[in-house]
């Protein structure tokens, strides 16, 4: 739930990336919810995911709905792509490979304007904001992972 007061928006991000940290919760205390709670937020960002398999930088968390929809690697995004992987190395859970393996080949597809990285409307794939971001210096790392 959300507080009064408090916003039901939030950055992908945020939603998608508890899974390690939760992950390790459960393994550490036996109790499954916290490791199931991550992996349900996941899920549902994914299957909010465009038909070009992008996903938004924020998302209103009592509608499902889209309230910003610029995919990127960078801000709002960035640990999304990253904690697909890391999960899937630390807890071995298929299901985070098979989406890194689609939401992947979707950012090198719609994302990369050599040598740089852009933003575009998750839907379209039209280029929204030319601009290269210090959040986005994850991604080399990760593709030598």
């Amino acid at each position: 739930g959300v507080l009064p007061g408090e916003s039901n928006i939030t950055a992908t991000a945020a939603a998608a990336t508890l899974a390690i940290e939760f992950g390790t919760l459960s393994r550490l205390t036996g109790l499954p919810q916290f490791e199931e709670a991550a992996r349900v937020s996941l899920q549902a960002i994914w299957a909010r995911r465009s038909s070009l398999n992008l996903v938004g930088g924020h998302i209103d968390i009592m509608t499902g709905d889209w309230t910003q929809v610029d995919a990127g690697i960078g801000t709002s995004i960035d640990s999304f792509y990253e904690y697909l992987l890391k999960s899937y190395i630390l807890l071995g859970d298929r299901e985070y490979i098979e989406i890194f393996n689609e939401a992947y080949p979707a950012a090198e597809e719609h994302l990369r304007r050599h040598p740089w990285y852009v933003e575009v409307n998750m839907f379209t794939g039209t280029v929204v904001w030319p601009i290269f971001n210090s959040l986005q210096a994850f991604w080399p790392g990760l593709q030598v992972m």
